[in-house]
C-alpha cells in the first residue's frame, strides 16, 4: 500500500458518517488505529476527531438484521451471542468505573479526553443494549439485559473485569497521586482491554459479517465502536509514552502489570472452562470459518505493536508475545482436558483445514 492510500484510508475512516460505515472494512480501521500510535498525536487531535466523528445509536436501522439473525444456524447463534455478550457486560463495566482515571490523570488535556471516552463507552453500550432488545429479544431495558447476560461469561472474563480492572481503578479512587497506579490502570484498559481484547473481537465479528453480507445494522455500529476505540487506544499508548519518556523506570511498571494481565486475558478468547458452540469446525460453513492460528497471531501482533510503540524494549516485548503463543497453546490443551475432545485449532494444525 502506498503512502497515499493509506492517507486515502485513513480519511475515509475519520470522515465517513454512520450510514458509510457498513462499507468500511475493519482492516481500513486498523490502519487507522495504526496511524493513531504515531508520536504526533496529541490529547488535543484526539479530542478533535472525537468532534467530527460523532454518531447516534438511535439512527442504526436492526430490521435487515432480525431477519438474517433468524436466518443463522443455532450453533452460530450461539457462538456470536457469547462474544457479544462479552462487550456488552464490558462496555457497561468501564462506563461505570473509568471516572477514577479522568480525575487522577495529572495533566488537563488527559482528563478532557477521558471525559470524551466515559461518553463513548456508554454510547456503546446503549448500542448493545438496543441490539440486545431489538434483535435478540431481550426485553426489559439496560438493567434487566445486564442481569440476564451476566451469568455467561467466562471466567478469564471475570478476572479481567471484576478483578483486575476493578482492583485497579479502586486504588486510583483511594490514591489518586499514586502516578505508578494510574498507569496500571491505563495499561489494563487502554492496552489490555481495549487494545487486545476488544480488537481481536471486533477484527473476528466484523470480518465474517462483511465477508459473509449480514447484519448491517450491527457492522456498521460495531463498525463506529471500533473508530471510537481506536481514539481509546491511541490515548493509552500516548500516556503511557509520556510516563516511560519522563521517567524511564515506568517501563517496568508496564511490563509487570502486562504479565500479570496475560493469561486471564489470553483465557477470556480461548475460554477452556466453557465447551465451544460448535466444537467441529468441519461442521461450520467455509465463509463463517475463524482460523485460531490466525487469530491468534493477528491478537499477539495487534498488542506487541502497541506496547512497542509505548516504548518498551524490544526484547520485552518479544517476551510478552512469546508468553502469549504459550498461554494460548496451554488453554487449548486446557480446553481438551476439561472437555475431552478436540480444539478445532487442531484442525487447522494437522492441515485439515486451512
Amino acid at each position: 500500500m502506498t503512502a497515499q492510500s493509506v492517507l486515502d484510508v485513513i480519511r475515509r475512516v475519520e470522515e465517513s458518517p454512520l450510514q458509510d460505515l457498513v462499507a468500511v472494512d475493519i482492516t481500513d480501521v486498523e490502519v487507522q488505529m495504526d496511524h493513531l500510535l504515531g508520536k504526533e498525536i496529541t490529547c488535543d487531535s484526539l479530542y478533535r476527531r472525537w468532534e467530527t466523528q460523532q454518531w447516534a445509536v438511535s439512527e442504526l436501522d436492526f430490521g435487515p438484521d432480525r431477519t438474517d439473525w433468524a436466518a443463522l444456524s443455532e450453533g452460530l447463534q450461539v457462538a456470536y451471542r457469547r462474544t457479544m455478550t462479552l462487550f456488552f457486560i464490558g462496555e457497561q463495566a468501564v462506563t461505570d468505573t473509568l471516572s477514577p482515571l479522568l480525575f487522577a490523570a495529572p495533566r488537563e488535556d488527559e482528563r478532557i479526553f477521558l471525559a470524551t471516552q466515559i461518553a463513548d463507552e456508554a454510547r456503546h453500550t446503549v448500542f448493545f443494549q438496543r441490539f440486545f432488545a431489538e434483535v435478540l429479544g431481550l426485553e426489559g431495558g439496560l438493567s434487566a439485559a445486564l442481569e440476564a447476560v451476566r451469568p455467561k461469561t467466562v471466567a478469564g472474563f471475570r478476572k479481567i473485569f471484576d478483578g483486575h480492572l476493578a482492583e485497579a481503578v479502586d486504588l486510583v479512587r483511594r490514591e489518586p497521586e499514586n502516578e505508578a497506579a494510574w498507569v496500571e490502570a491505563v495499561v489494563t484498559y487502554h492496552l489490555v482491554i481495549e487494545g487486545y481484547l476488544a480488537l481481536a473481537g471486533q477484527h473476528a465479528l466484523l470480518t465474517q459479517f462483511r465477508r459473509v453480507g449480514i447484519l448491517p445494522g450491527f457492522t456498521a455500529g460495531f463498525t463506529a465502536v471500533a473508530r471510537d476505540e481506536s481514539r481509546h487506544i491511541g490515548f493509552g499508548v500516548m500516556a503511557l509514552r509520556r510516563r516511560v519518556t519522563e521517567r524511564p523506570e515506568m517501563a517496568r511498571v508496564i511490563t509487570r502489570k502486562l504479565h500479570e494481565l496475560l493469561e486471564p486475558a489470553v483465557y477470556t478468547g480461548v475460554a477452556p472452562d466453557r465447551r465451544l458452540a460448535i466444537d467441529d469446525p468441519t461442521q461450520i460453513p467455509p465463509m463463517y470459518r475463524v482460523n485460531p492460528l490466525e487469530a491468534r497471531e493477528f491478537a499477539v501482533g495487534q498488542l506487541t505493536k502497541r506496547v512497542r510503540a509505548v516504548g518498551i524494549s524490544a526484547a520485552a516485548v518479544e517476551e510478552v508475545g512469546a508468553a502469549m503463543r504459550a498461554l494460548y497453546e496451554r488453554g487449548w490443551a486446557e480446553y481438551e482436558n476439561n472437555n475431552g475432545l478436540r480444539h478445532p485449532v487442531r484442525w487447522y494444525q494437522d492441515g485439515s483445514l486451512n
